[in-house]
């Protein structure tokens, strides 16, 4: 890892630790807070409050995991361990949305009174505290584990607006189903967020193309080179959705071996500048060599 990822897993190490502190302040406000005010849609927050107190003290592990360096065992590092953290958080978040909808249908079957204006208090704060939690994370999106925890956040803010609302509709109105009704909004609001997340860290894990990349884009670049014939194997896929890797067999014209480091250099530039894609493995084969391995290849049939 070079000394300015290294700088960047750092700062990233930091965000989280900064919004692992305010959750969890927020956490005993809105725990504390629900009981007193019989607030489901309070009660639902501060479980989901814990669930990304866990989510982002996963990450923040994550982090300082892959700023570790390779080793024998681990030659590409420890950078999947963040996605693996994010594919958990994401799976635990998938179960917390269910279990409020239950919750929330039981709520609304037994309607019960709630405290309006102490809901409102604890939304105000809750909104206060996330929305300096989303401008810190914010920094640090490209990271799979801070998006993951972004994504979190950037749903709690507009929870608390709908918290707001709802306090304030209940305080006019007696409206008491509006609590369970903002509680299923804000476990939809989670599940769509949580699903996402876990889509992207499962795709990381299988090895599969990153969806910032087209592999067809790549191949069409790669043969606007005047060097380059044809592009016989190329696979793309990432470590995480910072560290890009890619391999290809490329059949170039006929030159000279001291010209192929020019060449190879030259190429490993644009799938940097262009792809962002770091780590490369390049075969190059000429046209001869091409023909002459298919023609190795070629199996007699015995009669």
């Amino acid at each position: 890892m070079s000394g300015v990822e290294r700088s960047s897993e750092k700062q990233n190490e930091n965000r989280l630790r900064f919004a692992a502190l305010i959750t969890g302040l927020m956490f005993c406000c809105q725990l504390v807070g629900g009981y007193l005010t019989n607030s489901l849609a309070i009660m639902s927050d501060a479980w989901h409050l814990l669930s990304d107190l866990l989510a982002l003290l996963l990450s923040w592990y994550a982090v300082r995991q892959t700023m570790k360096p390779a080793d024998e065992k681990h030659t590409y590092g420890y950078h999947r361990f963040g996605s693996l953290a994010a594919l958990i958080n994401g799976l635990a978040l998938i179960v917390i949305s269910l279990f409020i909808c239950y919750r929330a249908v039981l709520r609304l079957f037994h309607p019960d009174s709630v405290h309006s204006a102490g809901m409102m208090w604890l939304a105000g704060i809750g909104a206060l505290g996330t929305f300096l939690i989303v401008v810190v994370l914010k920094q640090g999106e490209d990271n799979i584990n801070v998006k993951s925890s972004l994504i979190h956040f950037l749903g709690d803010v507009f929870s608390y607006l709908g918290i707001l609302l709802g306090g304030l509709i209940i305080q006019l109105t007696g409206w008491m189903f509006i609590d369970p009704i903002l509680s299923v909004i804000f476990a939809a609001i989670i599940l769509k967020n949580a699903w996402s997340i876990t889509k992207e860290a499962t795709e990381i894990l299988l090895e599969a193309v990153p969806g910032e990349v087209s592999t067809s884009e790549v191949e069409a670049r790669l043969l606007k080179e005047k060097a380059i014939r044809k592009v016989i194997d190329l696979h793309i896929w990432g470590l995480s959705n910072e560290h890009l890797s890619l391999t290809a067999h490329l059949q170039v014209e006929n030159m000279y071996l001291e010209e192929t480091a020019g060449l190879l250099h030259h190429i490993e530039g644009i799938l940097h500048d262009e792809f962002k894609i770091a780590h490369t493995t390049i075969q190059l084969q000429t046209q001869d060599e091409y023909h002459n391995r298919i023609k190795n290849m070629h199996i007699p049939q015995v009669h």
